[in-house]
């Protein structure tokens, strides 16, 4: 999928979780701690949204909603990753955005944190492996200038964008749910029609032959 249409889905997905325009983009300008936060809480819409899409059962909107996000057993990523609706990578990012998400949001103190700071503290195997997860939507090494960028490195350095972007591919590809819904719905409709009206027809006329 283009870069072009990823970010396309992203903006029709906004309009259907009822955002105002424009509100992905915004979320770069965001703090470190607001961007985990309001990305985490977009996650949490998206997801059960999707389902209850794959699903086709709208009804339940409400209790996917308040399943927690990457609960291993019953949360939100389990049961789209054993849809089928996201890959294994995909759900390792949710995941490890949800557990960065608690650990801001369950200590008031880390209102002031940003990333700069908390990739300084890692090892270069853990940077490495943290620009694997939040970095494999991206292309790697990274093409800036003319030059190619190891991601480890360009996430190291910009790891807001890094996950900005890895983000707009997994909402991307949630999106394409409402697709495959669309899909579905015609396949179905199709059906019908011609059960109801072309094959009595054809009956009716193979009858009519054979008199």
């Amino acid at each position: 999928m283009s870069e072009r249409h990823i970010f396309r889905d992203v903006a029709s997905f906004e309009r259907r979780l009822a955002l105002p325009d424009g509100f992905y983009e915004r979320l770069l300008k965001e703090d470190d701690w607001s961007f985990v936060i309001k990305l985490n809480a977009l996650f949490e819409a998206a997801c059960a949204h999707a389902l209850v899409t794959r699903l086709a059962a709208p009804e339940l909107i409400d209790q996917f909603a308040r399943l927690e996000l990457a609960d291993r057993d019953r949360g939100k990523v389990k049961f789209l990753s054993t849809l089928g609706c996201i890959s294994d990578e995909q759900a390792t990012f949710l995941r490890r955005l949800a557990e960065l998400r608690n650990a801001l949001a369950h200590d008031v103190s880390q209102v002031s944190f940003t990333f700069v700071a908390y990739v300084s503290g890692l090892d270069s195997n853990q940077r490495k492996q943290l620009a694997k997860v939040f970095g494999h939507g991206c292309n790697d090494p990274i093409p800036i200038e003319g030059k190619k960028i190891p991601l480890a490195k360009f996430a190291a350095e910009n790891m807001k964008l890094v996950i900005w972007l890895t983000a707009a591919e997994v909402l991307a590809c949630l999106y394409l749910e409402y697709e495959i819904a669309e899909i579905r719905l015609k396949a179905a409709a199709l059906d019908a029609y011609w059960r109801s009206v072309v094959e009595p027809s054809v009956g009716l006329l193979s009858e009519q032959a054979a008199r």
